[in-house]
């Protein structure tokens, strides 16, 4: 086995409060909102938007978070901040 190192950039919502009051100001609902994030071609469920606004989830994917602020019409450093994770998997080594 060997030990490789990656590192993953996420986002983190800022405010659940804040991401609910925006797709409220928008008419948004779980639903409409991750249709539309979908339509933008990111894959988004009603039930992720679900977990964002109840704070069960607070990091997606940076595609994501873009699609969902272009839909609510809200700059993405409104709602979202990067965080950068760095993971350690074991591989397989190759064999020869």
């Amino acid at each position: 086995m060997v030990r490789t190192t990656v590192r993953r950039f996420d986002v983190e919502l800022v405010s659940r409060d804040a991401f609910r009051r925006y797709m409220a100001y928008r008419g948004q609902s779980a639903r409409s909102l991750a249709a539309a994030a979908a339509h933008k071609g990111v894959p988004t469920s009603k039930a992720t938007i679900g977990h964002l606004m109840s704070g069960h989830v607070k990091q997606t994917s940076p595609e994501r978070a873009k699609a969902i602020c272009e839909v609510l019409d809200v700059p993405v450093d409104a709602l979202f901040v990067v965080k950068v994770s760095t993971v350690h998997r074991d591989v397989p080594s190759a064999v020869a």
